[in-house]
This record gives C-alpha cells, sequence and structure tokens, in this order.
C-alpha cells in the first residue's frame, strides 16, 4: 500500500567480497530525476549475509552469497533502481533472483526492473494478480466503492468506528483502482517461476526456502527463509508495531494470518531475526506480541457473534486498549473488526 512509508536508522560492517560501509550510514541513493528529490533508504545489516533496506514501501531483504544475490520484493517502480544501487554499494556480485512474498504494488512495482536481470519467483496466485486482477478492479471496484460512498453519507459522527473503516476502505479502493489502471500486461513483469507449497533456492553455498502456509494478508502470501543466517522475511505477514491490512479482496484472512505467524515460530529461535512487510525488523519476541494481538482480536470477535452482537455493533463496541504498542496506520481496528466477524460469523477458516 502507498501510504507506508518506512525510513528507519541502520547499520552495515564488511564481510568477504562485500564493500564497506560505515555504521549508522546509508549507502548514496540513486541519482533522481531532474526536479525530484533523490529516493530516501536505509540499511541494516542482520548478519554477516543478510540485509534490510528500509525505502518507501514494503521492506527489502536481501542475502549475498558467494554466487549472487538473492533479493525479497522491490517496493515501487521509481524505487527499484535505487534498490540496486544500495545492493551494488555492498557487493558487486550479480542480483541473480527476485522474490515477490506478494502481488501489492510496494512489493512488485520495481519488477520491470528486476525482471532485466533476475528470475523472479512467487507463489502460482501472484502471477494472475498481476496480469488479470487489475481488469477485475477496474470493472468492479467503482460500483462498490460508489455504495460505500452512499453509506458513509448516511453516518453524521465522524469518529464512528464504523464511519472510520469504512473511509479507510474507501481510501484503499481508491489506491487499487489507481494502481490498476497504470497497470498493463506488457508492464506488470510478473513472476516467470511460481509454485504451490514449498521450494527451495541453492545459491553459493546458501539455502533459501520459500514457503506459503495459508491465505494471510493475501490469497499469495510467501515467506522466505534464510536458514543459515537465521533470518525470516516474513511480508506482510508481519507488521511490526502496526495494525495488519488483511486484505480480504484478495483472499486474505485473519485466521491465516495466524497460521502462518505459528508456522514460523515453529521453525525459528529466540536469535532469529525477521524482517516485517512494515515496520522495523525486530526479534521473534516482536513476532509474537503481534500474534497475541491477532489471537485476542479474535476472541473478543468470537465473543461478540456468540452475544449476537451484528458486524457494526461489533466495530463500535469492541476494544483493544491492552495493545497501545500497535497503532493503526493504514488500517483502522474496526477494518480489522469486520474481516474477523466475517470470517468467524461465516464459520470459514481460508486455507
Amino acid at each position: 500500500m502507498r501510504p507506508i512509508r518506512c525510513l528507519l536508522c541502520v547499520s552495515i560492517l564488511m564481510v568477504p567480497g562485500i564493500a564497506r560501509v560505515s555504521a549508522h550510514s546509508g549507502a548514496p541513493p540513486a541519482p533522481a530525476p531532474p526536479g525530484r528529490p533523490a529516493p530516501a533508504f536505509k540499511l541494516e545489516k542482520l548478519t554477516e549475509r543478510a540485509y534490510c533496506l528500509y525505502g518507501q514501501g514494503g521492506n527489502v531483504g536481501f542475502l549475498v552469497t558467494d554466487e549472487g544475490v538473492v533479493v525479497v520484493d522491490d517496493e515501487y517502480a521509481e524505487m527499484a533502481p535505487g534498490i540496486v544501487e544500495q545492493i551494488k554499494s555492498i557487493t558487486d556480485r550479480p542480483i541473480l533472483y527476485q522474490i515477490n512474498t506478494h502481488y501489492h504494488s510496494d512489493h512488485t512495482g520495481g519488477n520491470p526492473v528486476f525482471a532485466k536481470f533476475s528470475e523472479i519467483i512467487a507463489h502460482d496466485t501472484v502471477r494472475p494478480r498481476l496480469l488479470e486482477y487489475p481488469a477485475t478492479v477496474r470493472r468492479t471496484f467503482p460500483g462498490k466503492m460508489q455504495a460505500i460512498e452512499t453509506e458513509i453519507a448516511g453516518l453524521k459522527d465522524p469518529a464512528d468506528p464504523y464511519r472510520v473503516a469504512l473511509e479507510r476502505d474507501l481510501d484503499l479502493m481508491k489506491f487499487f483502482l489507481g494502481e490498476a489502471e497504470k497497470l498493463s500486461p506488457e508492464v506488470a513483469a510478473p513472476p516467470r517461476v511460481t509454485y504451490d507449497g514449498h521450494m527451495n533456492l541453492w545459491l553459493g553455498g546458501q539455502q533459501i526456502t520459500i514457503v506459503h502456509v495459508a491465505p494471510g494478508h493475501t490469497d499469495g502470501d510467501s515467506i522466505v527463509f534464510f536458514p543459515n543466517e537465521k533470518v525470516v522475511h516474513m511480508g506482510d505477514l508481519f507488521w511490526n508495531g502496526i495494525m495488519p491490512f488483511i486484505d480480504a479482496l484478495a483472499g486474505g484472512s485473519e485466521k491465516g494470518f495466524i497460521d502462518n505467524i505459528d508456522y514460523v515460530l515453529e521453525r525459528t529461535t529466540p536469535e532469529t531475526r525477521v524482517i516485517p512487510g512494515h515496520g522495523a525488523a525486530s526479534d521473534v519476541s516482536a513476532l509474537k506480541r503481534f500474534r497475541a494481538f491477532l489471537v485476542d482480536l479474535r476472541a473478543e470477535v468470537e465473543k461478540s457473534v456468540q452475544k449476537g452482537l451484528s458486524r457494526v455493533e461489533a466495530i463500535r463496541t469492541i476494544r483493544m486498549d491492552r495493545y497501545p504498542d500497535i497503532k493503526p496506520l493504514a488500517r483502522s481496528l474496526g477494518n480489522e473488526i469486520a474481516v474477523t466477524y466475517d470470517e468467524v460469523a461465516a464459520g470459514v477458516v481460508k486455507r
């Protein structure tokens, strides 16, 4: 989602074959087009070979091996040249693989740049989401947006949690419609290698494991493990200190979010570094805190359904005040409640 802009402080040191950058500094960004400011990046070294790059979209992770570089996500199109420059400031080894954790443009917008020199990999559903889904958005979203606008007009209290949730939905759909109007199959640069449940890459003595567990943020989320480095990139299945975005229109699921997190927690240690889609890289304790928020939210929604409260009543009454550290950004608490309510009321667990 484009409104999210992550600019965090970081540090880089030296590994064999890798250029040195002084502590708490970012490498020089790519030159900006005339009249436009240079993209802002911050680079964090997680291990001797694994890095997290913060820019203006989803967090980028990359692994430097003895043969080449594997990159996870590539932000927006205008950020991609700068991402390449940041990687080149660390190593002169070629970028050989680009992994998309899901289809959203703040994670795949740079694909046309990376497709020129690397193989793009993603879950099976990501390719049709990039090639076919924009036409569906252009065809169906205007009517949905008009219905939401009509409903908002009937709600006079600007602080009504339900109205706030509807306004966030409308803003989100406007953004997706704008992105869909710009995207065509000719420029999408979708992944040419796709997988279903699990795949491994072996490069320069390093294993890269890519896993799809269940629909969570979308129907095509990938978790990327760098096992040798004890690093995992979770894409938007983890929002550190931020309320998540559950893209129900693209098959997302609150229960699936929890299933994905459980899968990661079962396969990591306290020393594992976790790269979220948004927010600062962290350890598993922050991931456990995020999971607790999702589990407790679901429990509150289940109580509301059992009491016979409607979806709107649940949105207006449920509070999650014991999680002041998990803040709304792109989505409000009401949006999280709405998706979870629909799942619980329908008795559906999406897989």
